[in-house]
């Protein structure tokens, strides 16, 4: 993970790092309620030996003295000095009992002692304090014998003015340093180990193939006609930028028949072929949507058509093809429901009836086929072997990047072109919208925050920008754009467009 990584991981979920901060304070803090109230005082003195009456001498007790100081220091902690201030407070507790509330340090400069004496009250706490002093040298002469060691008080100690335990701020500072590392722990560690798509970048290397659009979340695209009506939302423009990008795919050899498949139901394929050929076709080629999913067929519900009689009719000779494709109503886009679920669908797709059908649609349309996922069936896989390519779609927080390595692997087993991969259902707020570069907004009040993920495709979209000024001055003065129509036939002596 990199830096870029962590911030863009911090903003995503700056509310949860800070709840966890919160959190861990407070936690923190209600642990230390539970804690004794306990006061320490502080008490010092001087540690001499003898008196000296030469330079000589005088540097021999120093060094003698800050070896009593060590030593004394040694002896606060111990339960001898423990039982001498137990003897002299007259205190009804074991030695044992008070030893580890003692401690000392020594200052070799001055060959100061320094003693601190923690009790409940404070009056106890400075009495301790004043009289480990007195029995530390008590043991100690007891130990060597020594008479010439004294210590010199200094500061006697003083009663507390507040205890030192419960401290409320330095245990929210430590629960809010701990909450906040457990949370970045967790986020770093689970972000780590998802194996899901949630970039371009996951779909390129998975897959090999560019990433033609990157299609946001949107309710417009959940319904049942699936945004078919015009009412994209904010997809509006990813879409367009779809078209465009399949549009220049292979301008030398533009594909004429293409299958929209995805790895596992729910990643919207259907939805992403409806719009894709709707919107082609408004752009003015002749298009005919084909619902080659024979298994949960999804176009003439999106469409809002008759699917009783359509395609598997016709490859069992019942009817002539051209005696069900049906018309959209919508300028350009003819359809072509599955009709009747067959219990074959793989021999009826995978027949040479098949190939010879889209071979013949392909001189009069652009033919788009909505076939099922790649992995639970061989359907899509048959199909986009003689098909011109294969569109995938992937479902961003849904597709395992296994999946999509998978879906490549099987369209390089049948020999199928992968033309690109659609990254559907990107999220336009919240955690993942800043892997995506913070959501929309700027061109056009949409579709402007993805800019680290569009150069992917800026090959396709930079490419022919000419033509494309010369086509968009065509489609606005030649394409006259008409209300939704009932759905009729087309007529059985259609003549070819191209």
């Amino acid at each position: 993970m990199t830096f870029a990584d962590f911030v863009r991981l911090s903003r995503a979920y700056v509310w949860v790092l800070i709840g966890c901060t919160i959190l861990g304070a407070l936690l923190m803090i209600a642990k230390t309620t539970r804690e004794p109230v306990l006061y320490s005082a502080t008490s010092s003195g001087l540690v001499r030996v003898g008196a000296a009456s030469t330079a000589g001498e005088e540097q021999s007790n120093s060094q003698l003295a800050e070896d009593k100081a060590n030593l004394y220091a040694f002896l606060v902690t111990k339960t001898p000095v423990a039982a001498e201030v137990v003897d002299d407070l007259g205190l009804d507790v074991p030695p044992e009992a008070i030893a580890g509330r003692f401690s000392a340090s020594v200052d070799a400069a001055v060959n100061s002692l320094t003693v601190s004496a923690v009790g409940t009250t404070p009056e106890e706490a400075r009495d301790l304090a004043n009289a480990v002093v007195d029995a530390v040298v008590v043991v100690a002469r007891d130990i060597d014998g020594g008479t010439l060691t004294r210590i010199i008080p200094l500061e006697e100690a003083q009663l507390p003015g507040a205890p030192f335990t419960p401290n409320y701020e330095r245990a929210a500072m430590k629960g809010a340093i701990g909450g906040l590392g457990i949370a970045y722990a967790f986020l770093i560690a689970r972000r780590l180990i998802d194996r899901r798509v949630r970039s371009a970048k996951h779909v390129e290397e998975a897959t090999g193939a560019s990433v033609l659009g990157i299609i946001p979340k949107e309710e417009a695209l959940g319904r049942s006609h699936r945004g078919v009506r015009g009412d994209l939302g904010k997809a509006a423009e990813a879409f367009r930028q779809l078209r465009t990008n399949l549009r220049f795919v292979d301008v030398d050899n533009e594909p004429r028949k293409i299958v929209v498949t995805s790895a596992l139901p729910g990643e919207g394929k259907s939805t992403v072929s409806a719009n894709i050929a709707r919107l082609v076709a408004q752009a003015g080629t002749p298009v005919l949507l084909i619902d080659a999913d024979l298994r949960r067929p999804m176009i003439a519900t999106t469409f809002e058509i008759d699917g009783a009689v359509g395609l598997t009719q016709a490859l069992a000779g019942d009817v002539e093809v051209k005696d069900v494709i049906i018309d959209s109503g919508m300028t350009n886009l003819s359809l072509l429901p599955a009709g009747r679920i067959p219990p074959n669908p793989s021999e009826l797709l995978g027949s040479l009836r098949m190939k010879q059908m889209i071979d013949d649609l392909a001189l009069d349309y652009l033919v788009i086929l909505d076939a099922p996922p790649l992995l639970p069936v061989t359907d899509a896989g048959l199909l986009s072997a003689f098909c011109d390519g294969a569109l995938l779609v992937q479902a961003s927080g849904k597709t395992q990047i296994e999946q999509s390595q998978h879906c490549r692997r099987i369209l390089d087993q049948v020999g199928s072109r992968l033309l690109g991969v659609v990254l559907n259902k990107a999220p336009i707020k919240g955690a993942n919208a800043i892997v995506y570069g913070g959501g929309y907004g700027g061109y056009g009040g949409y579709g402007g925050g993805y800019k680290s993920e569009y150069k992917s495709r800026e090959a396709y979209s930079t490419a022919g920008k000419g033509r494309r000024r010369r086509e968009a001055k065509v489609d606005k003065a030649d394409t006259p754009v008409t209300p939704d129509k009932p759905a009729r036939p087309v007529k059985a002596g259609r003549t070819s467009k191209r």
